[in-house]
């Protein structure tokens, strides 16, 4: 029996969110798999295996449709927002260089998520930068979130304060938390973390 969307490993979905946003930019009306493996560097059978528990539908003989495969990806993943599943709120938590960075709503605009609020402790940034969605002082986050049905939040303060933002947060009824500090924070179970700190990943590669 196929596994279910549930059941599916998080690093699977991970590559197939990666493939999903490298098929936006693939011109040809077909993809074969030599193609995704030239494009990803995945393996021929880690492609295969990928496909299958995603319980992807869309090949034809010779590759696969590109636009359909895309929008199957996407609606298996809930990538899309539409009538009957809206878009997911967000919020951005710390104004710094990083997060004012952040504070362009449209390049969220085709993701499936819209951000409803920005918060930050220094209340001049809050006062100063000019952004489409509202501006709030941290010590408004718990009011906010819970009225603007807020859940999940790209946190980028700094480490010294991401773990008591964090905890904030949790408490406020976020879902999940993009990390882009270098703390490891310390979150609920129901709390889902994914860290994605620019000066970790370049310790990685390097």
């Amino acid at each position: 029996m196929q596994s279910s969307q549930s059941q599916v490993p998080e690093i699977v979905k991970k590559r197939m969110i990666q493939l999903c946003t490298l098929l936006e930019s693939f011109s040809k009306e077909k993809i074969t798999s030599q193609e995704i493996k030239a494009l990803t560097g995945w393996t021929d059978s880690t492609i295969r295996h990928d496909f299958w528990l995603m319980d992807l539908k869309k090949g034809v003989s010779n590759g696969y449709f590109t636009a359909e495969l895309k929008a199957e990806l996407e609606e298996k993943l809930e990538l899309k927002a539409d009538e009957e599943s809206p878009k997911k709120n967000l919020c951005i938590v710390g104004l710094n260089r990083l997060g004012a960075a952040l504070l362009d709503e449209n390049m969220f605009s085709d993701s499936g998520f819209a951000i409803k609020a920005g918060f930050d402790t220094n209340l001049y940034r809050v006062e100063i930068l000019r952004s489409s969605f509202p501006l709030y002082p941290a010590s408004q986050m718990d009011f906010v979130i819970k009225k603007e049905k807020i859940e999940y939040a790209v946190l980028t303060v700094d480490s010294k304060n991401a773990q008591s933002m964090a905890e904030k947060l949790s408490k406020a009824g976020v879902r999940g938390i993009v990390n882009m500090t270098d703390t490891v924070l310390k979150v609920p179970d129901n709390v889902k973390v994914e860290n994605v700190s620019v000066l970790t990943a370049l310790k990685i590669v390097s």
